[in-house]
């Protein structure tokens, strides 16, 4: 697996924060990630972007804070979210108010 990520965040503000698998996303950041040799190894990549886009910089490594200026320096993109679709190598998982949903 090479840990292709793609984030995509719902199009319509009322969507925003909505867990609703059949919303309308569009995507806003791709990136590779260095391999992670254990088991779930997909849903460990999203929950890994997860913690990425939503810890404070101060407790992230060197490369995960370049991950997540890549990620906030696009328009619009401030963490990830309830509502928002992490896919990793084709596997898609959508963010839900608590833990994930593989869609």
């Amino acid at each position: 697996m090479s840990n292709a990520i793609k984030i995509y965040r719902p199009v319509s503000r009322f969507n925003q924060f909505d867990a609703d698998e059949n919303a309308e996303r569009k995507l806003v950041y791709a990136i590779v990630l260095p391999e992670i040799k254990k088991e779930r190894v997909a849903e460990q990549a999203a929950e890994l972007m997860f913690h990425i886009l939503n810890a404070p910089e101060e407790i992230l490594s060197e490369i995960e804070r370049k991950i997540a200026s890549g990620f906030r320096s696009i328009e619009g993109n401030y963490s990830l979210s309830t509502g928002d679709v992490v896919e990793v190598d084709g596997t898609k998982f959508l963010c839900e108010s608590f833990g994930w949903k593989e869609i």
